[in-house]
């Protein structure tokens, strides 16, 4: 298991933005979207993005999305054309959000990698080394208070090194403690990293799935698109 999320990890270093760009909405669907947003009636337009937030959070289907459409749009006596309009909106409103989404967790997944790649290293020069420099004990706080930021979804790089005015005594206990602390916080990066991983995994292929969807609804709207922004005004 550690080994297949080991790969997945790596392969996503590279994957979403070779895939984002593979994946993303074609020119004129963005262009439909930029021109029906900025001229459709604000009702709808609200309630595009309040829905578009709801299928990311709540994690709707693209039959959710329909169903909803079309209560929306018998409630807002529109035709049919119109309400597959009013689901490619919410859709492309929502693909928006997860592309986001997307680039928060891949930055999160590779702050946690180069946090362990660090935590690493202090540990084997410590493991090797029957006393600490007064660098590495900085280092092993610097490392420590990162940990703790990345758990709390702080950006570790706002925590900065300062290196100490002079050199610091450590106990063979104390150092011992601190080799058991950089293995607790290594286990804890890497839980965080394949949990990271599988999500980031799961965002894109929700999004793939959606942007099919997306070019499904264009291709049905294609000769009407004029007469849809006029209907939704």
């Amino acid at each position: 298991m550690k080994i297949l999320l080991s790969f997945l990890f790596y392969s996503l270093l590279f994957i979403p933005f070779t895939a984002s760009a593979q994946n993303e909405p074609s020119p004129e669907a963005e262009a439909f979207y930029k021109k029906a947003m900025a001229e459709i009636n604000a009702k709808h337009v609200r309630w595009i993005k309040t829905t578009a937030a709801e299928v990311n959070e709540k994690k709707l289907s693209e039959t959710d999305v329909m169903n909803r459409s079309k209560s929306y749009g018998t409630s807002s006596n529109l035709n049919g054309q119109d309400i597959e309009a009013i689901a490619f909106l919410v859709m492309m409103q929502a693909s928006k959000s997860a592309q986001e989404d997307l680039k928060a967790i891949m930055a999160q997944v590779k702050a946690l990698h180069e946090q362990k790649a660090k935590q690493r290293e202090l540990l084997s020069k410590m493991q090797q080394q029957k006393s600490m420099t007064a660098i590495q004990l900085d280092s092993f706080y610097l490392l420590s208070n990162r940990t703790i930021a990345l758990k709390q979804g702080r950006n570790p790089e706002s925590i900065k090194f300062v290196r100490s005015s002079r050199a610091k005594q450590v106990s063979k206990a104390d150092q011992d403690a601190m080799v058991e602390k950089l293995k607790s916080d290594l286990d804890s990066m890497s839980e965080m990293g394949e949990m990271e991983s599988l999500r980031l995994q799961m965002l894109m292929d929700r999004r793939s799935k959606a942007i099919s969807t997306i070019s499904n609804l264009l291709k049905k709207m294609h000769d009407t698109q004029q007469s849809i922004i006029q209907n939704l005004k």
